[in-house]
């Protein structure tokens, strides 16, 4: 394994810009003399501090509209697709979710460097209280923390670049060189959190709330188990992750409040294992500051959220939607249908997408504005109203881009999400890196693997239990484990990087790459006798003061026969296109090169000693 020591100009290269001291509160070495400051407890819980709030805005914080962790590990997943307004709209990390990216793409650096940013503020812990410095309880806590989340960074590092650099000091004069392989940085991983764990806190039982904002034993558990996975160690995923499951201080919580996990309401609940807390400050600037957006997830919700120009009367008429909405991460229809199949009615299934039927008539999951009197009582609609009723749908006569039948809801802002300090487009919910269930699904892995399937059942199980579905599994396999893990943690950034370790990325991919859905409202543009989309037809007409205007209506296959707006109830559906062929900007998946994101090329051009991996050299 190779230690890598960082100088100044290395690390200010390597980082694109510079720590941002401003969040980071202390003195950094760069800008004064350490020994000023490195001295006491009260100066390691403050560095302790600047730490957090660095791995929060620069994992759980966002550029510009974008997070860069968030959006890069789930729009690089199978089962997610980079809606929008089409297949200009979203860019920068759509080109993830299409492989149309390279070495110079704006997401493959930037999570790079905001890994590295944090690996930084863990490190400055690390080199000025650890080992003979650490002569106090709290100092060996506070590195005991800094290694845990050390190791979390390079564990993701790892799994997204394949061999990026160790860096396990600050700022003497060594170059950083490539780790010699993915495996040695999952080893340095698994040190780290083993390491640290005889000085680091356990959570104090289930209802610690705090317990889950700041790394305890369960957390260097989590991250030494999960590496041990993508090492290939099932021994020590079982060694390192038993006891964590275990532990009476972290439960599931129960199948009602599955959608609480994703929300406010759930902030600090029994089942996080990690979390950044995001606290609104009222005493802060406005909701267009950087202060705002550095303590919420501000404009990402704004992607993520329906696309409101394509809602009658936009988001706002949808009562759980708390912002406008771009329609950014929409949720693959093949695997909502067989999750569907597989969980029926299910909590889960509910809080990870609702159903046409859902989305237009049931008043507890979809809310439209109809559903209520101006007093903002029930207005105790019948079915019939609410199937011809024009002031709920989707109306756009193209279709909407890459949405199906369905209408993913487990990442929507809801209106409690939102700081009334930083305006509604802020989402106050905390960030979460680990929670129990992930922990089972490794675990049961780990188990399946090493021949112990009746106790990786115990645990499939308990998840199956708990999400209310419908289906019991009566053994453990690996595609039942694999199928579990996809419908319990969609867009949670497990799915890309677990096809790649189990060996069926391409497979995978082939299956979705440009094979977009673009939904329709049958209310608004009636499907065809063959049950397409109608064929759009201009037509001349007048408006209401008898000028001549053009207007579209749909027509049957033959061209001629007009299909009647508002003649059939409100009902999603879809049609499958391909438009990166027709715009001739398809590009597939290429194994042995697709399965990693490049190292990026600004890091090369500053340091020629690093070098591309696999595919990208």
């Amino acid at each position: 394994m190779k230690k890598i020591i960082v100088s100044v100009a290395v690390l200010t290269a390597l980082l694109a810009t510079s720590c941002d001291e401003e969040r980071l509160e202390i003195q950094q070495k760069s800008a004064s003399n350490t020994a000023d400051f490195y001295k006491t407890d009260e100066d390691a819980q403050s560095a302790r501090t600047a730490m957090y709030g660095t791995y929060q805005t620069q994992i759980a914080g966002n550029e510009g509209i974008w997070n860069a962790y968030l959006m890069g590990l789930n729009y690089s997943s199978d089962d997610v697709f980079a809606a929008g307004g089409g297949i200009t709209d979203h860019a920068d990390f759509r080109i993830v979710n299409e492989f149309r990216y390279d070495a110079s793409s704006n997401p493959i650096g930037t999570l790079y460097n905001h890994i590295y940013k944090s690996i930084y503020s863990a490190n400055l812990i690390i080199d000025n209280f650890g080992g003979d410095k650490a002569d106090s309880q709290i100092k060996k806590r506070i590195v005991a923390e800094a290694k845990v989340m050390r190791a979390w960074a390079h564990m993701l590092a790892a799994i997204v670049y394949k061999q990026p650099p160790i860096i396990d000091h600050c700022i003497t004069d060594e170059i950083p060189l490539n780790a010699d392989s993915q495996a040695d940085i999952l080893k340095f991983c698994i040190k780290d959190c083993d390491d640290a764990m005889p000085d680091l806190e356990e959570r104090k039982g289930a209802n610690d709330k705090e317990g889950a904002w700041y790394a305890t034993k369960g957390f260097a558990q989590f991250v030494a188990g999960k590496a041990a996975l993508f090492l290939g160690d099932m021994d020590k995923v079982i060694s390192e992750i038993k006891p964590l499951v275990e532990s009476p201080n972290y439960a599931l919580v129960p199948g009602k409040d599955f959608r609480n996990l994703f929300h406010v309401e759930g902030d600090g609940c029994s089942e996080k294992i990690f979390e950044f807390n995001f606290t609104a400050n009222t005493a802060l600037g406005g909701s267009w500051g950087e202060d705002s957006r550095g303590r919420g997830r501000w404009m990402v919700q704004s992607v993520l959220n329906w696309r409101k120009d394509d809602i009658v009367g936009g988001t706002a008429n949808i009562k759980r939607i708390s912002c406008v909405g771009w329609g950014g991460g929409s949720i693959n229809q093949d695997f909502a249908h067989k999750m569907l199949d597989n969980d029926g009615d299910s909590y889960r299934r509910k809080a990870t997408f609702i159903t046409s039927e859902e989305f237009f008539y049931d008043e507890e999951l979809c809310p439209w504005g109809d559903d209520f009197t101006e007093k903002g009582n029930k207005a105790n609609n019948t079915r019939a109203f609410k199937e011809m009723d024009k002031n709920r749908g989707i109306n756009n006569n193209d279709g909407s881009f890459a949405r199906s039948d369905v209408m993913e809801v487990k990442m929507l802002m809801h209106p409690n999400d939102a700081g009334t300090d930083v305006g509604s487009d802020c989402n106050n919910t905390n960030f979460c890196l680990a929670r129990l269930a992930e922990a089972y699904l490794i675990y049961a892995e780990a188990c399946i693997k090493n021949g112990q399937n009746a106790e990786a059942l115990k645990y499939i199980n308990k998840i199956q239990e708990r999400a209310g579905s419908k289906t019991i599994s009566s053994e453990a396999t690996m595609q039942v484990l694999m199928d579990e893990k996809q419908y319990e943690l969609w867009f949670e950034g497990c799915r890309w990087n677990d096809i790649v370790r189990w060996g069926i990325a391409k497979e995978c991919y082939d299956k979705v790459l440009d094979n977009i859905p673009y939904q329709y409202d049958e209310f608004w543009w009636p499907s065809n006798s063959k049950g397409e989309p109608a064929t759009p037809k201009k037509i001349k007409d007048k408006d209401k003061d008898g000028k001549e205007i053009e207007k579209v209506i749909p027509v049957d296959t033959d061209g001629k026969t007009e299909l009647p707006i508002n003649g059939r109830p409100h009902k999603l559906y879809y049609q499958v296109r391909h438009p990166l062929h027709e715009a001739k900007v398809y590009s597939p998946f290429v194994e042995g090169k697709h399965e990693y994101w490049p190292l990026p090329q600004s890091v090369l051009d500053v340091n020629p000693s690093m070098h591309q991996v696999g595919g990208w050299q």
